[in-house]
């Protein structure tokens, strides 16, 4: 994923947004990946949590003209496995929490201002209310910030 990832980001001004509730079981690894990266990285991070829709300003206004975005997403895959989806590909793609409202986010940005997205998908083992991370996701979450720190330090 590394290789796919780095032709993504090249000559891109790159933001992250992690989406996700920590309440949620392994819906909140966006959310979670976040604050690791936190003053460890140099590109923009927004924790935008389960509310995604309230971060449309700051994304608008950040200069990135690619947000990658990680979210918890079921495609039918084994518990921590990560895909990489082009936003226009969700409506054929398994849901997360969040998906229905990742692709309109964008369509809302003015197209002059609006940058690509890409969703870094996890499948989760599970989003009960009250669970932590499951050890799949958790292990998912180890590769990811790994990647990251390789990407953008």
């Amino acid at each position: 994923m590394f290789d796919e990832l780095q032709t993504h980001i090249a000559d891109k001004k790159v933001l992250l947004l992690g989406v996700g509730n920590r309440l949620r079981g392994d819906d909140g690894i966006g959310s979670y990946l976040v604050k690791r990266l936190k003053k460890k990285v140099n590109i923009p991070l927004i924790d935008a949590g389960d509310v995604p829709e309230n971060y449309i300003g700051p994304i608008e206004t950040s200069g990135a003209n690619l947000v990658l975005i990680v979210d918890a997403a079921d495609f039918g895959a084994n518990p921590g496995e990560i895909t990489l989806v082009e936003l226009n590909q969700l409506k054929d793609f398994g849901v997360s929490t969040h998906s229905a409202n990742l692709a309109l986010l964008f369509k809302v940005i003015p197209k002059e201002k609006r940058p690509d997205a890409l969703l870094v998908a996890v499948q989760p083992k599970s989003t009960e209310t009250g669970r932590g991370l499951s050890e799949a996701v958790r292990e998912s979450l180890d590769g990811l910030e790994h990647l990251f720190l390789q990407l953008f330090t």
